[in-house]
This record gives structure tokens, C-alpha cells and sequence, in this order.
């Protein structure tokens, strides 16, 4: 073969490579955009089950800490600032999918539930020596309960009330990172937020047949942007140490979209078993289409240190703050309380040299969390912790990885007569690691 057949043929091979990951990465955005999942009865409230903004199964390994994490292989789109630290050289792919099993319970009964999904699609790449660029997709909140209450009313006898929501919020990001120098490094996304999110509410009299039920139905689609902004210092401190410290700051803003409401009476075929009744429209009491509608989002702030020596290991502390107190839903405050997390954790490699010992290449991870989320319902605090351990798993003769995080924790309570869920939850990401910027050279 020569020199020319064997040029056309690498380079056919790279294109290939980039045209494959690309058609991955479509594919896979799809399917984040398109995923619905029973998550939580807490989704209820706010805008759902907000996602934690780690974006890689990396990070999720260490307990979630994003604020001063920033490596030459890794997108974090924790801290847009962390862009400045990917390779020149490289293009950086990263998915992944997770599964949760989940326990809810409260002081008499219990239920179990499980759902998997892709959870994040992201990639980065250099525009030159001091300026990077990384995008991607993921979920922003899930909707997804299916809550039955009953109770008695000495008027019309028992009384219930069904409760159903499903849909949530997906944001598709844009970001950029620039070098200050040596040591400092600014960042900052833009990220379009969509989605669709459908609530209804039941209302039955099981003991009557004169009282009709009623039903009323919200649907609710966004169409808005957000932005967040990173600061990061990196910096040599002895004996091969280098400490990093990152700031990151959620601006405030209104979410933008509309909303259709339909309120009726119905009739319903079974009201004993309302989770798969079929209504018979009665009358319509109410029904305004696409109207104007917002979220009212809160401003957020985050802190974190890192320290790490060389490629051998690394931990990370986060602290994380979000003033949902200010939250709105069409102008009105829903009473949240502002939420804040602490997080830590590490990773170590043995060495990545070794020819010997596979294991010895794998990298090992640990942390663990505290949450105190947005919401208190009858003077409880909603409040979730969790311990998380991981793993890196070297893809032989390539610089990619297959990334695992298991976390393991518990939110809510069962105490005032709520729910407590205790969950497993296992993420499998791949990080792909390719050189596409490099000169090759011929002889």
C-alpha cells in the first residue's frame, strides 16, 4: 500500500468515526427528549423532580461534587468554566442511561416502582488553546405520580380524591469556557428549556350516586432559555498538588409557555378503582386554551474545592444554594422554601501505566450527599441524602472508558402522614475519548 492509499485510508476511517458518533449522539438526544417516567408523588409540587445538574456518570461516582471539577477527558457542565481544562487536541463524547428501583412508604402501607431512561447525552471540543465549547441534552425535572387519597366527609360520606401528573422538562445546552491566563478560566451556558407537563385531578363520592364527580385538567408547555455562569481557579500548590476552586451562579428568570385548563363533571364507570376510570363528559365547567403562563425561576449559587495529585487521585467538596422562596407558578408563590446541599467525595487510580493488571487502570470512586430540598409539607422538610460509589472501566487500546456510579439513599419522611422513598439508583455512561484534531504525519 502507498503512501497515498494509506493517507485516504485513515482518513476515511476517521470520518467514519465522526459520522457514527454524530448519528449516536442525534439518536440519543431523541430519545432523552422523548422519555416520561414515573418518578415521585413529590413531583407534584414546583416544577417536578428537579435533576441534579451533574452531567456525567463520573461525577455521580463522587456524590454528585460539579463546582471545582475540570479534567482534559471530562465535560461537566456543573461549572461551564471547567470547559477550559478539555484537551487541545480532543473530542469528547459522553452518554449515559441509568435505572432506578424504588420503595415508597409511609407509616401503614408500602409500594414499589422502577423505571430506566438515557439520562444525559453531552460533548466538547477545543476552538483553540484558550477558548472550548461543549453541548448537550437532559432532563431539567420529571413529572410522574399517581396518588389516590380517600377520606370521610359527614355530609356526603367518603370522599376521593385522585391525583395524576406525568411529562417535565428537558433542556437542550450551549456552552463556552475561556482561559484567563494561567490560572482562571470563565464559562457560561445557554440552555433552551422545553417541555410538557399534564396534571389532573379526580374528585369522587363513592357512597352517593346524586353527586357527580368532576374532573379538572392543566397541561402546561414551556418554551424558554436559562442561563448559568462558572468562574475557576486552578492552581500548583507543591509536591504535585494542584488545587482547584469554582464558582457557578443560576441566574433568575421567567419561564415562558402556555397553558390549557379544562375543568368538568363527568361520570365515571368504577369510582371505586379511579386510577383506570373512564369518564363520560356531564358539562363543561371551565376551559381556557394556550394562555399565557410562567415559572417564576429561582436564582442559585454554588461553591467548591478540589485538590488532586497528578492523575493518581482527586476529592472535591460542593455546597450548593437555590432561593426557591422566590418561585411562582403564573405570578403566584407556591410557598417553597429555598433548598441548599453539601456534597464530597474522591476518586483514585492505582496507575495508569500498568500492562500487567487491568484492575490496576480502573479507577475508583466514593462520596456521599445531604439535601435540604425546596419543599416543606406539613412542617417537615423534604431533605434526601445518599452514598454513592463508582468506577471507571479502560476500554483496551483506546483512551475512551465505561463509566459505573450505584448510589444509594432516602427521601422524605413518614412522619405527619407522608411518604418516605428509599431508592437504588445505577448509571451506566460511556466516555469517549478521540483525537480528531492532531496533524498526522506520513513517513
Amino acid at each position: 500500500m502507498d503512501i497515498c492509499t494509506l493517507k485516504q485510508t485513515v482518513m476515511k476511517d476517521h470520518f467514519v468515526k465522526k459520522l457514527i458518533l454524530t448519528a449516536f449522539a442525534i439518536a440519543l438526544m431523541g430519545s432523552v427528549i422523548a422519555q416520561s417516567n414515573v418518578d415521585s408523588p413529590y413531583s407534584m409540587f414546583g416544577i417536578g423532580q428537579v435533576r441534579n445538574k451533574t452531567m456525567n456518570t463520573r461525577l455521580k461516582g463522587m456524590g454528585g461534587v460539579t463546582n471545582a471539577m475540570g479534567d482534559k477527558n471530562m465535560v461537566n457542565a456543573g461549572n461551564p468554566a471547567s470547559y477550559a481544562m478539555i484537551d487541545t487536541l480532543a473530542f469528547l463524547f459522553d452518554a449515559g442511561i441509568y435505572a432506578k428501583s424504588s420503595n415508597f412508604s409511609t407509616s401503614t402501607l408500602s409500594e414499589r416502582a422502577a423505571c430506566a431512561s438515557l439520562d444525559y447525552v453531552s460533548m466538547g471540543f477545543s476552538l483553540n488553546s484558550w477558548w472550548k465549547m461543549a453541548m448537550g441534552v437532559q432532563p431539567y425535572s420529571n413529572v410522574g405520580y399517581n396518588i389516590l387519597t380517600t377520606y370521610h366527609s359527614d355530609q356526603v360520606g367518603n370522599c376521593a380524591e385522585l391525583f395524576k401528573g406525568e411529562g417535565g422538562l428537558n433542556q437542550v445546552y450551549w456552552g463556552n469556557a475561556f482561559r484567563l491566563g494561567n490560572h482562571f478560566a470563565v464559562g457560561a451556558n445557554a440552555s433552551f428549556v422545553f417541555g410538557d407537563s399534564k396534571s389532573t385531578t379526580t374528585l369522587a363520592y363513592p357512597d352517593s350516586t346524586y353527586i357527580i364527580c368532576s374532573r379538572r385538567s392543566r397541561d402546561m408547555m414551556v418554551r424558554s432559555f436559562m442561563f448559568d455562569y462558572g468562574l475557576m481557579y486552578q492552581g500548583r500548590v507543591g509536591n504535585g498538588l494542584t488545587l482547584n476552586v469554582g464558582a457557578t451562579y443560576n441566574q433568575k428568570i421567567g419561564l415562558r409557555g402556555k397553558q390549557t385548563t379544562f375543568i368538568r363533571t363527568i361520570e365515571a364507570d368504577d369510582v371505586e378503582n379511579l386510577s383506570s376510570v373512564i369518564e363520560y363528559l356531564i358539562d363543561t365547567v371551565a376551559y381556557a386554551i394556550d394562555e399565557k403562563a410562567s415559572y417564576s425561576m429561582p436564582h442559585a449559587l454554588g461553591f467548591g474545592v478540589s485538590l488532586q495529585k497528578n492523575n493518581r487521585w482527586r476529592i472535591g467538596a460542593d455546597f450548593n444554594w437555590a432561593q426557591w422562596s422566590a418561585f411562582a407558578r403564573n405570578g403566584v408563590n407556591e410557598g417553597l422554601q429555598d433548598s441548599w446541599s453539601v456534597a464530597v467525595g474522591g476518586e483514585f487510580l492505582p496507575t495508569s501505566t500498568s500492562i500487567s493488571s487491568y484492575w490496576t487502570r480502573v479507577s475508583y470512586r466514593l462520596g456521599a450527599f445531604y439535601e435540604q430540598s425546596f419543599l416543606n409539607i406539613n412542617g417537615q422538610s423534604i431533605n434526601k441524602m445518599g452514598a454513592t460509589v463508582g468506577l471507571s472501566l479502560p476500554v483496551p487500546r483506546t483512551l475512551s472508558k465505561v463509566d459505573l456510579a450505584l448510589e444509594v439513599g432516602n427521601c422524605g419522611t413518614k412522619s405527619a402522614n407522608l411518604i418516605k422513598e428509599s431508592y437504588v439508583n445505577l448509571t451506566v455512561g460511556v466516555s469517549v475519548f478521540e483525537r480528531w484534531f492532531q496533524k498526522r504525519k506520513y513517513k
